[in-house]
C-alpha cells in the first residue's frame, strides 16, 4: 500500500512541476518563453529587453555596413573612400559583436529557463531535508 502511495504521489507531482525540457524549447524559440513558461515574469522582461536591444543594434550596424559600402562605390575621393571604409570596418565588428552576444543571450536563457524548471518544487522538497550535526558527523536526513 505505501508503495502506491509513494508512487501516486510522485505521478502528481510530475503532473504539476514544469517540465525542463518543455521550458528550454519555449526559451529557444521565444525570447523570454521558458522563462514566462516557469513563471518567472521579470526575467522574461529582461531576457525579451536585453535581445530586443541587441537585435536592433545589430540591424542598425548593419544598415551602417551597407550605407558606408554604397557610399565607398559613389565617392571618387581618396580620403574619403579611407574613411568611409574604416567605418564601415567598425560598423562589422559591432554587427559581429553584436550577433555573439545574441547567441550567448539566447543560450544564459535556455539554461536558465531548464535549471529554474528543474528548481520549482525545491522550496517544498527543502522541507524534507535536515543535516544533523554529531561529534564530528554531519547526517543528512530527508522525510517525504
Amino acid at each position: 500500500m505505501k508503495k502506491y502511495l509513494i508512487l501516486l504521489l510522485f505521478t502528481l507531482s510530475l503532473l504539476y512541476a514544469a517540465s525542463p525540457s518543455r521550458a528550454m524549447l519555449y526559451s529557444a524559440f521565444v525570447p523570454g518563453g521558458g522563462q514566462i513558461y516557469n513563471k518567472a515574469y521579470l526575467k522574461a522582461g529582461v531576457v525579451v529587453g536585453l535581445q530586443s536591444y541587441l537585435l536592433a543594434n545589430t540591424l542598425h550596424q548593419d544598415a551602417l555596413v551597407q550605407d558606408y559600402k554604397s557610399k565607398i562605390n559613389k565617392e571618387n575621393d581618396a580620403f574619403l573612400i579611407q574613411s568611409y571604409r574604416d567605418k564601415q570596418y567598425e560598423a562589422r565588428q559591432a554587427r559581429t559583436s553584436g550577433i555573439w552576444w545574441m547567441a550567448i543571450v539566447s543560450t544564459l536563457s535556455v539554461l536558465d529557463a531548464y535549471v529554474d524548471a528543474h528548481l520549482t518544487d525545491f522550496e517544498e522538497q527543502r522541507e524534507g531535508l535536515h543535516l544533523r550535526f554529531e561529534d564530528e558527523k554531519i547526517t543528512l536526513i530527508y522525510r517525504y
